[in-house]
């Protein structure tokens, strides 16, 4: 792989090794047919066989065989569903990671192909046979290479409900990392496939997450219910709430998962059974696991006998655990039917026997026909489901095993899926009104996704996909695989960086140059404006920047560019003067290009050089804040050698020292921060920020309260999957020292540089009319040794490294995170929410806490009415560990496998090579894959989080536009040529500032029949803002009104545009409320949805997400 820039300072240089190992991520469970064939295999289950076994019986005492072939050898599959049996709906699939252990293409053309293709014939031979399929990204790799004839069988197995898509996204996505802008957009484009190659009636009506490490109520709610998918199933829960329901209620319920949709939103939830223990897996297995069906008594392994006195007991064992007499088999696990017949022709042979049995009835099904089987049985019967209000986060496997790590793990990625969305986001929209089609790129993607649509924004829109999927941005897969994510990121970014540069020429009728980026995609972070590099503005002495703001409101931002030299200014459209500020930039920042380098096999001399080549030739950056019509760009042109800029210097501060805007006042003392003020209320707070690492366990002793003496021990280490410190202590981020101060004074932006050591910095930033307080955090290179520690602590540990605000805030041990970026939820120190169990042991003071943060956290207290929010701009994990404090892990590197399958340490490098001095596809001194030499800088990234301090009334409605402006930033382009048109608004009117414009996009012409895709969303929750979360209007006639861009059609669609509106109904069986707790948050939807009339008027309530067709003129 080539080497390019990540978003987060993250090269993306090749790892060599393939990692061609196939674990599990948890150890098997055990099969329940592995020893059928051993007279003693019941005894050590603790069972009996209902009846003595025939090949067990001396040979002159066992008269005819209980079950012989049919004659024609022919088996009978042709069952449904029976009442007053046990019904086993045996649901075939296989598990197929879009990237973990090796890339997305290694895993389709080395097993997937297979799959797919075997499927294909070995379905067609019998009508009963049935097969569901999830991610659509491997079935369009299919479908891509394979004739016209092999399609043409799988159009009839679609059609006749053989084969059944379910969740159909592009890959399955994980729940805790992504923007709900990526899983929506992921779905999307795999159920748009779907309805392309195969019509409507593909398009899925349920989800089947079985592999995520938790699950997120945005989830639930809006890709489920919202997306007319009305179940759920997954194989992963906590243990304890796992524990608590299969010996109680059962593990299938309802979940409302939507406080601000209500029962509207309601979606049937299952947690699939396993052995007993959870998982994707049932009882068999015919992946060389469990034995064949030997049904022939003139042989010797003849065993269908005790297979089906083991099925019976087994579906027993089961049923004990379910509501209704039907149970779900999940048949099947990762990369299963390679070679289908092999499963198909041993289950023909169960479904055939344990029907002659009587005691079952075994049948082929699918998720949808369980659910449909499973309704209709709870209604008939009366049967009442639990309802649920809580989502799944954290999940515990044991005690001590906290699937808390991969929050942060692999930070880079993370950032750089979440750029990549906002860029996407804002080249559709340019796409749509720059009439720039994909003929016009000269350099297209050269190794696309599999395509949907014929637009320039159609390969991004696939590799941000399948990067979504939950063994990719969680950081959980191995080291090469996250290069070659984010290669694909890479490559497809540059065709649309040509289609917005074009975009751009032709809406601001730039002519005499063309329009360049700084888009963070090249090599060695050459380009990335977040460590302040631009060859373009660098080498410039005059040059115009185009600020592109993709919200539906007017938008003002700050940008910071670097230039060289002190002297600029900085005009506006109309020729007046813009107050900007120029400073030096700063010695960390200047350096951090250095850190791409691999010096393996180097000379001194040749080390100086490449780091030259690699050096940022910039040597100021320039301040000042751009104003942007809605949907809509600003231009704003940069002179060099006119000194209409301030010119602001760091000085260092060894007293104390305040810098302060309309908003707020931060004050530091001894080189720390001291207190907060927010200048307009009058409220203030202690205000203590620190940079610290928990030292990662490698297996140990965990004490604390909750704790048992019995339960201290465990040897679980800190890994990709899991977090678990060493202890509840942080450290100091290298030697103990009081951190160094430099006070930037200017108009435009006030600033403090903190240093804590050469690997941890944080800038304070207050912005001149911006109501929140940047705080930029730069962490790494981590050190591998920590010499400054004392006696044998002073080596090699592991880090996990936290970013941690304190307050004076009496929050009584309560704390707000968002799921997804969209509803908050609300939890407790300690504590899991009212679904749980009464009485839940969390047995890791700090990991047990943890939980996904993808966009924002906050502490309050209500008597005081003083809300602290921290908002970020990447998925992390955090948590609330002392009253009034949060922190938030922002970087890790571990070298310990937490032994969860990924088999390598999470020791990321600049570089994105494996270990040190490692041969390719060997292991080196740390247990991770080389590529033949690396000496590297370990992984450096920066991030950005912005705090809001205020009344909780204000800080609520602050914190969503904050959000707004620091997830969708503007779009920068730059030229050096004349710009006809500076600034134009691409629509008529600005949206209701509590509405977003979501997606618009034109890459689904061909399957919509040439209408666009529109998807608004209203920014508030219900009950968060007396003011905002209230229904609001918008006649889009008025929007879309632009000569050119008025809008001629519209009808409404469910969340991804497949089909009409989904009924606001709540899912139709009997429910119960199992505690008063679950009771205060059954809440009705406080608005009902007001249906679309087809008059371009549109009525949004709190955390509505609407999706239309539209064409403009």
């Amino acid at each position: 792989m080539a080497a390019a820039a990540g978003m987060m300072l993250l090269a993306l240089a090749s790892a060599g090794g393939m990692g061609g190992r196939n674990a599990r991520r948890h150890p098997p469970i055990g099969d329940a047919f592995m020893n059928a064939g051993d007279p003693n295999f019941h005894k050590e289950k603790g069972r009996k066989f209902t009846m003595p076994m025939w090949t067990d019986r001396p040979p002159k005492e066992r008269g005819p065989a209980p079950y012989t072939p049919p004659k024609d050898w022919v088996y009978n599959t042709t069952s449904g569903p029976q009442e007053g049996k046990i019904n086993v709906h045996l649901v075939s699939h296989s598990h197929d990671d879009t990237g973990w252990q090796v890339t997305v293409d290694q895993y389709f053309f080395g097993q997937v192909f297979y799959i797919i293709d075997t499927l294909s014939q070995t379905l067609a031979l019998d009508k009963n046979r049935k097969f569901m399929f999830v991610e659509t990204g491997f079935f369009a790799r299919w479908w891509d290479e394979s004739p016209e004839s092999r399609r043409e069988v799988i159009r009839g197995l679609v059609k006749n409900g053989q084969l059944e898509f379910v969740n159909g996204g592009w890959c399955m996505h994980d729940e805790a990392s992504p923007y709900y802008v990526e899983m929506i957009d992921q779905t999307t484009r795999g159920h748009m496939w779907l309805k392309d190659k195969f019509g409507e009636d593909a398009v899925p009506v349920g989800t089947w997450q079985i592999d995520p490490f938790g699950h997120s109520s945005t989830n639930a709610w809006l890709i489920g219910a919202e997306s007319g998918m009305d179940y759920l199933f997954w194989g992963r829960m906590d243990y304890e709430d796992w524990n608590n329901r299969v010996h109680k209620h059962g593990t299938e319920y309802i979940w409302q998962a939507s406080e601000s949709q209500g029962d509207s939103a309601q979606v049937f939830t299952g947690g699939l059974y396993g052995q007993g223990n959870q998982g994707y897996s049932t009882w068999f297995s015919y992946e060389g696991g469990s034995p064949e069906v030997q049904d022939d008594p003139s042989r010797h392994d003849y065993n269908v006998d005790k297979i089906i006195d083991t099925m019976v007991q087994n579906a027993k064992q089961q049923q004990e655990a379910t509501l209704t007499d039907h149970q779900i088999w999940a048949c099947g696990g990762d990369f299963n039917y390679q070679n289908a017949d092999h499963w198909y022709h041993n289950m023909d042979k169960l479904i055939h026997y344990a029907n002659l049995n009587g005691t079952l009835n075994v049948f082929y099904s699918t998720p949808t026909e369980y659910v449909k089987a499973k309704k209709a049985a709870a209604k008939k019967a009366g049967t009442k489901f639990e309802v649920r209000v809580d989502d799944v986060f954290p999940l515990a496997n044991d005690e001590h095993k906290y699937w808390t790590g991969y929050f942060t793990s692999r930070p880079g990625l993370k950032r750089q899926v979440r750029v990549a969305s906002n860029f996407l986001n804002a080249a559709r929209q340019m796409e749509v009104f720059g009439n720039v089609s994909k003929s016009d790129i000269k350099v297209p993607t050269t190794r696309p996704a599999p395509p949907i649509g014929t637009s320039w924004t159609d390969s991004l829109e696939g590799t941000i996909g399948v990067t979504t999927h939950h063994d990719g941005m969680s950081g959980t897969e191995r080291e090469d695989v996250s290069d070659d994510y984010e290669l694909r990121i890479s490559e497809s970014h540059g065709e649309v960086e040509q289609g917005v540069a074009l975009t751009l020429q032709r809406l601001a009728g730039v002519s005499g140059a063309a329009v360049e980026q700084c888009a963070c995609n090249a090599a060695a972070g050459a380009d990335c404006l977040n460590i302040t590099a631009c060859p373009f503005t660098t080498e410039a002495s005059e040059f115009n920047a185009i600020a592109y703001n993709p919200l539906g409101r007017a938008a003002a931002q700050t940008i910071r560019l670097p230039v060289t030299g002190a002297s600029w200014s900085v005009k506006d459209a109309d020729g007046n003067a813009v107050p900007a500020q120029v400073a030096e930039i700063d010695a960390v920042t200047k350096a951090l290009p250095k850190l791409y380098l691999n010096s393996f096999g180097m000379t001194a001399a040749q080390i100086k050089a490449a780091e030259g080549a690699l050096e940022n030739k910039a040597t100021h950056v320039v301040t000042f804040q751009a104003q942007m019509p809605p949907v809509g760009y600003s231009t704003y042109a940069l002179k060099k050698g006119e000194a209409a800029a301030a010119v602001v210097a760091q000085t260092p501060v060894d007293a104390a020292v305040t810098i302060a805007n309309d908003a707020y006042e931060l004050t530091f003392e001894n080189g720390v921060t001291k207190s907060l003020k927010n200048k307009l209320t009058g409220k203030s707070t202690r205000f203590a920020v620190d940079v610290a690492w928990y030292k990662a366990s490698e297996g140990g002793n965990t004490t604390g309260p909750g704790v048992s003496p019995e339960h201290e021990y465990s040897w679980q280490r800190s890994g990709a999957y899991v977090f678990r410190p060493n202890s509840s202590k942080t450290e100091y981020p290298g030697p103990a020292q009081t951190p160094v101060l430099k006070l930037t004074e200017g108009g435009v932006v006030q600033e403090v540089t903190q240093t804590w050591s050469d690997w941890a910095q944080v800038v304070y930033r207050l912005h001149a009319g911006k109501g929140f307080v940047e705080v930029e955090w730069t962490v790494g290179p981590i050190p591998m040794d920590n010499p400054w520690l004392a006696g044998w602590e002073k080596h090699n540990w592991g880090k996990e490294v936290i970013v941690r605000y304190s307050t004076d805030i009496k929050s009584d041990g309560t704390f707000y995170t968002d799921s997804n970026g969209l509803e908050m939820i609300k939890r407790q120190y300690n504590k899991r929410g009212p679904s749980y169990p009464a009485v839940y042991n969390i047995t890791e003071p700090v990991a047990g806490n943890y939980y996904p943060i993808t966009s924002m956290l906050a502490v309050q207290d209500e008597a005081a009415d003083a809300q602290l929010a921290v908002l970020t701009d990447v998925a992390q994990g955090g948590a609330s560990l002392q009253d009034g404090q949060v922190e938030l892990m922002v970087n890790r590197r571990v070298f310990f496998d937490d032994a969860y399958g990924v088999q390598e340490p999470l020791n990321e490098t600049m570089c994105g090579c494996g270990d040190i001095n490692a041969q390719p596809g060997q292991m080196g001194a740390h247990g991770q894959e080389g590529d033949g030499g690396c000496v590297c800088a370990g992984l450096t990234v920066r991030g950005t989080q912005l705090i809001v301090y205020d009344s909780i009334e204000n800080a609520n409605a602050v914190r969503r536009q904050a959000v707004e402006e620091l997830e969708f930033p503007a779009t920068l382009a730059f030229t050096s040529g004349r710009v006809a048109r500076p600034s134009q608004s691409l629509v008529a009117k600005a949206l209701p500032e509590e509405i977003k414009l979501l997606t618009l996009t034109s890459n689904y012409v061909d399957v919509t029949g040439g209408k666009l895709l529109l998807r608004l969303q209203h920014l508030y929750s219900a009950g968060e803002s007396a003011k905002h979360s209230v229904p609001v209007g918008v006649d889009l006639s008025e929007v879309f009104a632009r000569a050119g861009l008025r809008i001629q059609s519209m009808e409404e669609t469910q969340l991804t545009g497949v089909r009409g509106p989904v009924s606001r109904e709540k899912f139709d069986v009997d429910t119960f409320v199992p505690n008063e707790g679950v009771a205060a948050q059954l809440k009705a939807a406080p608005f009902p949805r007001v249906p679309y009339a087809g008059d371009f008027k549109v009525t949004m309530n709190p955390m509505d997400v609407r999706t239309f067709l539209i064409t403009l003129s």
